[in-house]
């Protein structure tokens, strides 16, 4: 089967990134014999093909990345020269069912045609939700959507889904490449943080911001440490400066102490090595499409305690493999670290648990069979249309 991933949102991406899906997932189908090429968004630059490899078990594979001169419209993408190479592929896989782009593929198709879609109905998520009755006025409602095959990165998003009209839904999550946590972390050269603590040390990775919820995770950390002083915070992120300057300014005594460590950026190499080296990631995020970091803290055998959203509620089963706390008060998130703090027994279970779930289910090539039953399921729908 020849597929072609086109990404209709309306940015340049850092392909350096280890966690670009699309490319993940390339990767992942390419390994079962697939042809897999991408189409990704290249702003006012010229139309460029450039074919990349990479190597899996000791044979080497290729693929191409179309970057097409597109235009941003009203933050939608549009790439006019894509149409000619999606004649080419047998399926085509577009991103979110809310860009007009993908609209346009996926209501009147030029090939079998699969959403990957993540977002959901949330009171947090006013903006959004406020943006899609406008869409499903101007667009969704004028073309007939109910046959198209749609897979969502939760079960959240896929009631999103079902509730405007789509019939063939199905929730596969969001997979790992850990192609580039395959090397020795002991060996980084330049550590951002001791390989060896006496404390235990909790962990959280992402962007500084009111939406991740950092100030309230000062707040619990501030109360456990109140507590118990054996406790240390390391925290990697950066944001809106006028945030993180009062993020800064509230962790300013517990880093002055040596109990928090703040970090604005780490390479890749050093991210694998405070993750290897940390016991317990904290993730109170107010609203997560899924949250890549959930999957590599646990594929690293950390355990997580998170807010209720979409990656925990996909990745998550409470009590075995981590812990969701359903608010956001600093006693409940407090009691769930201490918990796992002083069992010793459940706290070296669920570290197992966790990393098996993500190396037995969550990396790409344990997701390929699904997205491939789905292309199988939209060429069918395709044919019996046409």
């Amino acid at each position: 089967m020849r597929i072609l991933i086109v990404r209709t949102f309306p940015d340049i991406m850092n392909i350096e990134s280890y966690n670009v899906q699309e490319i993940g997932l390339a990767k992942a189908l390419i390994q079962v014999g697939h042809v897999c090429d991408i189409i990704l968004y290249n702003g006012k630059n010229k139309d460029v093909t450039r074919e990349y490899s990479f190597s899996k078990n000791g044979k080497t594979y290729t693929y191409k990345i179309y970057w097409l001169h597109g235009y941003n419209i009203v933050k939608n993408g549009y790439m006019p020269s894509a149409s000619k190479i999606i004649e080419q592929y047998d399926v085509i896989q577009v991103d979110e069912y809310d860009l007009i782009y993908s609209w346009i593929l996926y209501t009147k198709p030029i090939r079998p045609t699969v959403i990957y879609h993540g977002l959901y109905y949330s009171e947090y998520t006013k903006g959004y939700n406020l943006k899609c009755k406008v869409f499903d006025q101007l667009f969704l409602r004028w073309r007939k959507h109910d046959n198209v095959v749609a897979l969502t990165k939760s079960a959240m998003a896929s009631d999103f889904l079902q509730k405007k009209g789509f019939r063939y839904v199905h929730t596969v999550g969001v997979g790992l490449d850990d192609s580039h946590f395959e090397n020795d972390t002991s060996s980084v050269s330049n550590p951002l943080v001791p390989q060896v603590t006496d404390k235990f040390r909790l962990l959280y990775i992402g962007k500084i911001e009111e939406r991740r919820n950092s100030l309230f995770l000062l707040d619990v950390f501030q109360e456990l440490l109140r507590k118990n002083n054996q406790v240390e915070l390391i925290v990697v992120g950066s944001g809106d400066e006028k945030y993180v300057r009062q993020f800064e300014y509230k962790a300013a005594e517990m880093i002055k102490s040596g109990n928090m460590i703040y970090i604005k950026k780490a390479t890749q190499k050093q991210l694998a090595q405070i993750y290897s080296s940390s016991h317990l990631f904290l993730f109170p995020s107010n609203y997560e499409i899924f949250g890549m970091v959930l999957l590599e803290a646990m594929y690293f055998g950390l355990p997580v305690i998170s807010s209720m959203n979409g990656g925990s509620s996909v990745l998550i089963r409470n009590e075995e493999n981590g812990r969701i706390v359903e608010d956001f008060k600093v006693d409940s998130w407090v009691n769930a670290i201490e918990n796992l703090m002083q069992n010793k027994e459940k706290y070296s279970l669920v570290k197992n648990n966790a990393s098996s779930t993500v190396k037995q289910g969550f990396l790409w090539e344990c997701l390929a069979d699904k997205f491939l039953a789905a292309y199988g399921e939209a060429t069918r729908l395709f044919a019996h249309n046409c």
